[in-house]
């Protein structure tokens, strides 16, 4: 763990390191990794401010507990979240679960009421004929999606599990495609605090019960410093790039000047620590003039 000059400092970074322990331990109970014995609410949202390490822990979490999972990025198309999604289901062996991660979802999901009602019978955690939900059926035939794939298949093999992974969940009218949801755990990442009542307006407001009753729901209230802390407490314990190591010294330089900088900074994400780091790697004589670049307005 990093060392600062400043009391303060360290004190901040042991309470981003608890920050993380907390987060962390919820997670992995949405993984589902306790051995519990009953389940009655298998879907988890994980909301808090940006770069307080909501994926970071996840994908963490489910690479070392090697759980299969996908990630659902913002901006994804229905379509291509449907093969994703397809593709991911269809892989699995007996007994496998599928962790389907929803990153930055305050747009994907919580956006229109229509999005909400969609995701909320996703996440119903009831059988609909059998475990099979029609939550991303598109009222289009897929005929002439499958035949088109197919051919890219046949010059690709790669591709052609796509084309297995839709075929087995097309219905026999050849419209849209049903995933079956009874094996697949969601995690979703957002930065809205659910349980303000400011948060939403109207019939989405009105909504919003009924998704937190199908979840396990945690708010991670985390203030700037805390944040610093966390960032910190994760710098210290990794490296932001592989085989490039940054010594303890230069660590503790780059978050110092974070913390000096932190309300002039335009993202205060792990993104932006790695790149002072790369600045830091790659123009050891000049980095300071590169930090400047992530200040606002420049």
């Amino acid at each position: 763990m990093l060392k600062f000059k400043s009391k303060e400092q360290n004190l901040l970074v042991e309470a981003g390191k608890l920050a993380d322990e907390n987060s962390r331990d919820f997670i992995r109970g949405a993984l589902g990794l306790k051995n519990k014995k009953v389940e009655a609410t298998r879907h988890t949202i994980l909301s808090g401010p940006p770069g307080v390490g909501k994926k970071y822990g996840t994908q963490d979490e489910c690479n070392k507990a090697k759980v299969k999972s996908i990630l659902i990025p913002p901006g994804m198309t229905d379509i291509a979240l449907t093969i994703k999604l397809a593709c991911g289901v269809h892989s699995l062996k007996k007994n496998e679960e599928l962790v389907v991660i929803l990153d930055d979802a305050d747009d994907v999901v919580f956006n229109s009421y229509e999005t909400l009602n969609k995701w909320k019978i996703a996440m119903a955690d009831v059988d609909y004929d059998q475990g099979i939900i029609p939550t991303f059926n598109h009222p289009v035939s897929m005929t002439n999606t499958i035949t088109s794939l197919q051919k890219q298949a046949d010059t690709d093999p790669k591709r052609q599990g796509i084309v297995d992974a839709l075929k087995e969940f097309m219905p026999s009218d050849g419209v849209g495609v049903s995933i079956p949801m009874d094996r697949v755990r969601f995690i979703v990442l957002c930065n809205l605090d659910l349980e303000d009542p400011k948060a939403f307006r109207g019939k989405l407001k009105s909504a919003i019960g009924p998704v937190l009753d199908r979840v396990k729901y945690k708010r991670m209230n985390v203030d700037w410093e805390k944040q610093w802390g966390w960032t910190a407490f994760v710098l210290g314990d990794t490296q932001p790039f592989e085989g490039h190591d940054l010594t303890n010294a230069q660590k503790e330089e780059l978050m110092g000047w974070m913390y000096s900088n932190w309300d002039k900074l335009r993202s205060t994400s792990y993104r932006t620590v790695r790149r002072l780091a790369e600045a830091m790697i790659n123009d050891p004589e000049n980095y300071i003039d590169q930090w400047q670049q992530e200040m606002k307005g420049h």
